[in-house]
């Protein structure tokens, strides 16, 4: 039977070896507070047999390897990628298991997120124009907007996000490879572009938007992240909103590739005049309460999402993308105690409302 008052994280461990380490010990240690007990597990380590999984505890000030019993409670932690395959089965009948409850269900990729939120009449108009990527697509994109850009339909930090611009003497290509270092490439014919791409998205599905010019008027390129999650209460809430400002020389403003944060009003301040700035937090207010309850009842429970807000140069309000799995470290960079004390406590929070009402 599995354990009333436990809760796993489950994320990809290679050996003891895994992410957030910092985050999941301060979520254990607050857990510990409310009775309940936190672990570490990777999904390929559960013995259905027994029903026990390895994983690893906080304890004594160091993590701790041990056998634990299947939790009743599982915070999904896995995040989509190449490699998500080798661990998608565990994660479906541990899904499926019926003692067993998720504190939210993870996104299964952009596509599939950007489909449901098109069908809300209040989000569509902040949607981007998207399609599946194929090099027909692209040239109708391009043949458009002048500039398209192709990103991993699932992925994180920018990775493989990869912008195409017609120019005098041909076409330029910007952004990011798999190892997510920047690139720039020119070719002068489309047949380079061609053969480039080709390679470049072989294996994985890619989705192509138009260019939007996401950049301060230095160009800087910023994007805005806001943390939702669910409260102590079973309820939504906006733990914090924050500007991530991405390097000149990039064209995405993921920390992960070499940038850094700021607070939000005062940014808006400084890049747009007074009426514009109300009119973009109030639309962008409107989209933290408006959307995790659309997505939500289409797609199943969710504990938490990180939502990116484009802003273009004229003002107008993008959904960038949905993540389910969002890191928090952006508070920490703006110093905001409250948003950063939140975000590792809601889970918690959370897990002993469900522990209560489930």
């Amino acid at each position: 039977m599995a354990a009333n008052k436990s809760l796993g994280i489950m994320t990809r461990c290679q050996g003891s070896h895994f992410v957030d380490k910092g985050y999941y010990r301060k979520l254990t240690l607050f857990g510990r507070k409310h009775g309940i007990r936190v672990f570490v597990f990777s999904p390929r380590r559960v013995d259905f047999a027994t029903r026990t999984v390895r994983g690893f505890e906080y304890r004594g000030g160091v993590w701790q390897g041990g056998t634990f019993p299947l939790p009743a409670f599982i915070y999904d932690r896995c995040f989509i990628g190449p490699s998500y395959r080798h661990y998608k089965p565990f994660v479906e009948k541990l899904q499926n298991d019926p003692a067993i409850t998720f504190l939210g269900y993870g996104l299964s990729g952009k596509w599939q997120v950007q489909q449901i939120l098109a069908k809300s009449p209040k989000i569509a108009p902040y949607l981007p124009p998207t399609q599946i990527f194929t090099l027909a697509n692209l040239q109708d994109t391009l043949s458009a907007h002048g500039s398209a850009i192709i990103k991993p339909a699932a992925g994180t930090h920018g990775i493989g996000v990869v912008r195409i611009s017609e120019k005098d003497n041909g076409f330029e290509l910007k952004g990011r490879n798999r190892e997510n270092q920047p690139f720039s490439r020119l070719f002068k014919h489309w047949g380079g572009v061609k053969l480039f791409l080709s390679s470049f998205t072989a294996g994985r599905k890619f989705l192509v938007q138009p260019y939007l010019k996401l950049h301060t008027p230095e160009g800087i390129p910023f994007d805005v992240r806001v943390l939702v999650q669910k409260n102590g209460l079973g309820e939504w809430e906006v733990t914090g909103k924050a500007v991530r400002l991405g390097d000149p020389r990039s064209i995405t403003s993921n920390l992960h590739g070499g940038g850094k944060a700021v607070s939000l009003s005062p940014f808006l301040a400084r890049t747009y005049k007074p009426a514009m700035q109300e009119r973009i937090e109030q639309q962008v207010n409107q989209l933290a309460v408006e959307l995790p309850i659309f997505l939500e009842q289409s797609h199943g429970r969710l504990v938490e999402l990180g939502i990116d807000i484009g802003i273009d140069t004229s003002g107008h309000v993008w959904v960038i993308e949905v993540n389910s799995r969002p890191g928090r470290n952006v508070f920490n960079l703006i110093n905001d105690p409250v948003a950063k004390r939140h975000s590792i406590t809601q889970p918690v929070r959370y897990a002993n409302y469900l522990m209560k009402s489930v």
